[in-house]
């Protein structure tokens, strides 16, 4: 994905007739993530109404994700996080619109493919937003194609920075919503033991 920090190294294999465990998730990390974001928050001050709503919106899923964490359901609890944590990513962007490039912006190819990927992901923005099961997030996926569409007119006018940051911030809210229809499935079964 253009603009993100490149991961590192694929962890190396696991030993030969060793099968690796899923991972788990744990109260302690689901709750650090929680007040990582709640920190983010409290530094953002936001002049624009859209930011605003992303910046509710991300309250509202901390709060949630609060709530399902002393609940003991941390799948939820980890999910809603992330969908607050995406609904920041987002809202972030209009920061980086209003300061300019602080570094090296992508290339009009990787912009064109982000382009791609994010009209692909806006089509499935209304599902997520319905599998939620939260009347709250109706505005979402409207928002999602508000920027995605903002993000085009840069591209065609080659305002490539605009374009990059339009097109991540409609990408993040694409992938708040995907990660609160996640939070929504019940919780997965574990995996079977083996014997």
């Amino acid at each position: 994905m253009p603009g993100r920090a490149q991961e590192g190294p694929p962890p190396p294999p696991h030993p030969p007739g060793v099968r690796p465990e899923p991972p788990r998730l744990d109260e302690r990390s689901v709750d650090e993530r929680i007040q990582t974001v709640r920190g983010r928050l409290t530094q953002l001050k936001m002049k624009d109404k859209t930011g605003q709503g992303l910046i509710s919106a991300a309250q509202r899923e901390l709060e949630r994700a609060q709530e399902k964490l002393r609940e003991n359901e941390l799948y939820a609890a980890d999910r809603l996080q992330a969908a607050a944590d995406a609904f920041v990513h987002a809202a972030e962007h209009s920061f980086h619109l209003a300061e300019g490039p602080k570094g090296p912006v992508p290339q009009p190819r990787e912009i064109a493919d982000h382009l791609q990927h994010v009209y692909f992901r806006l089509q499935q923005a209304d599902f997520f937003a319905s599998a939620s099961g939260e009347s709250e997030t109706k505005a979402l996926p409207g928002l999602a194609r508000k920027y995605y569409e903002e993000a085009r007119k840069a591209y065609d006018k080659e305002s490539w920075f605009a374009a990059d940051e339009y097109a991540k911030s409609a990408d993040d809210t694409i992938r708040g919503l995907e990660n609160l229809a996640q939070a929504a499935v019940p919780k997965p079964p574990p995996p079977p033991r083996s014997r």
